[in-house]
């Protein structure tokens, strides 16, 4: 078969858009997770077929013309995607959420057990934590801090947000720009894919203490010291899970 130039453009336009779709699904996990299993398979579907036509000058199916290329080659490539998303995936798929904590580390000095020295009043503590959503669909979630003492006092933080709006020169507002430009950072509310693991250090400002040495003498202290994530929309627990006294 002989290559033209309209279907040189045809298989590059083609590639391209496969790519375009390969990087969406890549790069924006959550919001492909938020969509309806239709949809992505659909998607998914999209991309197949954008190799498929891209190739289609050079496959050797493509002597028996579009039509039968498109019977033979592309029909049978997309049928495991809708069989994927539509009953294998809602079969495969678990309930809630898992976490763990997996280190308590400084941003500028290691020594600092989690605690950043910024110049602020409150210590700001950043653990390293790792959450998995088991379920088909995007979930969101805010994480807290809490902390109870021997007295059964209970001291609750919330993670950074990361928008934040009419807020100032707030504490919060300060730290959320410093550190959002860090892919390492995590903030309120976690965007959770499904069947995904998110890791990253989350950011709690210690409101209720003046320094990092207080900090850590609260925590050796403190009877319980646990995480808790919880419904953006209406603050039910969704999962707590402990602090690892690293």
């Amino acid at each position: 078969m002989k290559i033209t130039f309209p279907q040189i453009l045809i298989s590059l336009s083609s590639l391209l858009l496969a790519v375009v779709t390969i990087v969406f699904l890549t790069q924006s996990p959550a919001q492909f997770g938020s969509e309806s299993l239709l949809f992505r398979a659909l998607v998914f579907n999209f991309a197949i077929v954008a190799i498929l036509v891209a190739i289609y000058p050079v496959n050797p199916f493509s002597d028996s013309g579009p039509r039968i290329y498109g019977i033979v080659v592309c029909l049978p490539a997309v049928i495991p995607a809708f069989i994927y998303f539509l009953y294998l995936l809602p079969k495969q798929a678990g309930e809630g959420i898992t976490a763990e904590q997996l280190q308590s580390q400084l941003i500028t000095d290691s020594s600092s057990n989690g605690i950043i020295e910024v110049g602020f009043r409150y210590p700001i503590y950043t653990p390293t934590i790792s959450v998995q959503n088991r379920e088909i669909f995007t979930k969101q979630a805010n994480i807290f801090f809490r902390m109870t003492d021997a007295n059964g006092n209970n001291a609750l933080f919330r993670g950074v947000r990361s928008q934040i709006f009419n807020s100032g020169l707030s504490v919060e507002a300060t730290v959320q720009g410093m550190l959002s430009n860090n892919s390492g950072y995590l903030f309120n509310p976690l965007q959770l894919p499904p069947n995904h693991e998110v890791s990253g250090r989350v950011v709690f400002i210690i409101s209720s203490l003046e320094d990092g040495a207080d900090f850590t003498e609260a925590l050796g202290k403190a009877s319980q010291v646990q995480f808790e994530l919880r419904d953006p929309e209406n603050g039910q627990l969704l999962l707590e899970f402990p602090l690892n006294r690293i």
